[in-house]
Parts: C-alpha cells; structure tokens; sequence
C-alpha cells in the first residue's frame, strides 16, 4: 500500500517551498517545480554549509570562478615579493602562476526522501534545517568520494561499477598521477603521446623490517625528502593516510567503540564516514589524519588549512558561479517522496603539485 504524506508533512513541505521561493526570486517565476538559478548569497550560503557538513571538507579550499576553463589560481603564497629596486617597481604575484588549467564538469547531486522521513521530521519546528543538513552532508561526502577516488569523466556515470564515483571526475589523486608522476610512489609510468603519468600497473611498496621501508614513517620521510626544498619546508604539510595503514599506536580512536553509532556503539571506526580522526602521534614529523574514503594502502602529503583557516590547502574544489541549478518535484505518481535535483559546474584542483606527494599500494609484510 502507497505511504500517503500527512497533512502535518505537507504544511512543513509548503513552508520550505515558500522560503525557497521568498530567497530565490528566479523560482517565483515558474515555481519550484521547474528548474531555477541560485541566487549569488544562496549559492555561497549553501557552499559553507557543504563544507561545514564534512570536517575534511572544511580543511580544502572551495573556489568561485566564472569559466569552466582556465588557468588554476595558485593561491598558495610561494613567491618571494620582498625587494628594493632602483627606478621601476615590479610587483609580483602573491600565489604561484604556472601553465597548468582546470577544467569544469556538470555534475548532478540528486537526492530523494520518502514521505516517512519527512512526516517524521515535520513534527519538528526546525524542519527545514533538518532538511538541508541531510543534503548538504549527502552532497559534501559524495565530494569527497570523488575527489580521492575519480579517475575519469563518463557521459553517463554508473554508479554501479563505480560505486565511489570513479567515473564521475578526475579527483586530487588522479590529478597528481597525471600532473607530477614523479611525485608518486608504488604505480608504474606510461608515457603515450609525449606525456609521462602514473598511471600504469601497481608495483607495491612492502614495509617490514627487510622491506622498501621498515615502516610508515620511514615512508613518509622519504615522500617529503621528494619534493623541491621549498615545498619541503612548508610547516602546513599534513599527512593522509588510509585506515589499514595504521594501528592504535597512531589513532588510538579506531579500536574505540562509538556510542553514537547507529548500532548503538557496536561498530568502530564509523566516525570517519562524516568526520575525519586525527592521530596523537605524528607521521614522519607531520600532522596526520584518517579521511573518508580515502584508498586503502595509500598515504598522501601535503598543506591544508588549519583552524580558522580559509583557502589556504593546496587542494581545492573549484565551481563555476552562477552554474547551480535546482528543482524539487513531490513524486506521489511514483510512490517515492520529495525528490530533490541539483546540479553544479565543479572539478577538483591541486593549486601546486610540487607541495603534494603520494605512495600507493602499500602493503605490511614480505611479499
């Protein structure tokens, strides 16, 4: 039998609706039902409170521009702009030029509720903020999949065979194997058409007493030692590394039941799936932390804001303002619930390559 929405459910739904309509003039014109334009203070409001749904969200840069190609901004100070000069002065740029661009692509953040979900929250008066906590943190982590797993992006994604959205863009880690090959541990080369990239087969990296590296801080001392002196000094650098890497002796937290599981504290490490958990101990004399889906066997290095910090990482999300759409239709023809479309003109950046390291397939024990 179909779930029929309640009267109670259906007033908080039209409240919602008349807010959106009342901050987002362009909605009025067809209604809600149609698809709009954000306006420029929702589109930022909705930015932050993305970011504010994922703690490893918060410590990356999310960047407006206008097109969805060009130069990356490198905003990351690097430049000496310290001098005396004689007659002319000559002004530098305080982030890092270089020839490198982003590019842009649509990507849809779909989302549904079904109708017992929405007459179950529309006793609460703050309905509507429940509401777009859950698609922002929806939204925020299905970023983060992307960025540390897209490797390709199809017409047509299927989430299916990529299930962490391989396909749906090229995200920071992909972004270092193609841009810096030489900054990537445990992948094979390929040069095709001139270009080298690390992206060929897997030659693991086995740490163990007698192996590549006694251990992960070994492993990391060596990735920073890769990079140019300049970049090596940068007291922001943290370490990423993947949970199966690491035991209690570095994040104690993992071997910790959590009570606010929703199975009542009898799994671990569920924590990470919106947050991030940092370590007690340093990883090769750096900060380091366990993000959502981060690959197993893997660790990466490099800046990330820091408290009270803004654009100010070395990765970054880039979005074309003024690109999101939306529109949310009740479904009842389908028996599902309130189904709500958006989209976003977006990719991910790493503002300078010669700042981030990486090793891969990295395993403990004799191979």
């Amino acid at each position: 039998m179909a779930y029929t929405l309640s009267d109670r459910g259906r007033l908080a739904l039209q409240n919602y609706y008349s807010n959106i309509l009342h901050a987002n003039p362009s909605a009025a014109v067809h209604g809600i039902a149609h698809q709009f334009s954000l306006e420029p203070a929702v589109e930022q409001a909705l930015e932050e409170l993305q970011r504010e749904s994922s703690a490893f969200l918060s410590l990356v840069n999310t960047i407006g521009v206008r097109d969805l190609k060009g130069q990356i901004i490198g905003i990351m100070t690097t430049n000496l702009v310290a001098g005396r000069t004689a007659d002319k002065r000559n002004p530098r740029y305080i982030g890092t030029l270089s020839d490198r661009e982003f590019e842009l692509f649509d990507t849809e953040f779909d989302t549904m509720m079904p109708w017992q979900i929405i007459d179950q929250w529309s006793r609460f008066p703050n309905f509507a903020t429940l509401y777009a906590k859950q698609v922002a943190i929806s939204v925020a982590l299905s970023r983060l999949m992307v960025g540390f797993n897209g490797t390709s992006v199809a017409t047509v994604t299927n989430p299916t065979n990529n299930p962490l959205g391989q396909d749906v863009n090229i995200g920071w880690l992909q972004k270092l194997r193609l841009e810096k090959p030489d900054h990537v541990m445990g992948r094979a080369t390929v040069t095709a058409n001139g270009k080298t990239t690390a992206t060929g087969a897997a030659q693991p990296i086995h740490i163990y007493e007698d192996g590549d590296f006694k251990n992960i801080d070994a492993l990391a001392h060596a990735l920073i030692g890769g990079m140019p002196s300049w970049a090596r000094a940068s007291t922001d650098h943290v370490v990423i590394v993947s949970q199966d890497l690491v035991d209690e002796k570095y994040f104690p937290m993992i071997n910790r039941a959590l009570s606010n599981t929703v199975d009542g504290g009898r799994a671990i490490s569920d924590e990470i799936v919106s947050g991030i958990i940092w370590s007690q101990k340093q990883i090769g004399g750096r900060p380091a932390v366990i993000a959502p889906y981060f690959p197993e066997g893997t660790i990466a290095i490099t800046p990330l804001n820091r408290a009270g910090q803004t654009n100010n990482s070395n990765l970054s999300i880039y979005y074309q303002e003024g690109s999101r759409r939306r529109y949310i239709k009740d479904e009842p023809e389908n028996k599902r619930g309130l189904v709500d479309y958006n989209s976003v003109n977006e990719g991910y950046v790493i503002e300078d390559t010669d700042f981030m390291v990486m090793a891969e397939n990295i395993t403990f024990g004799a191979p």
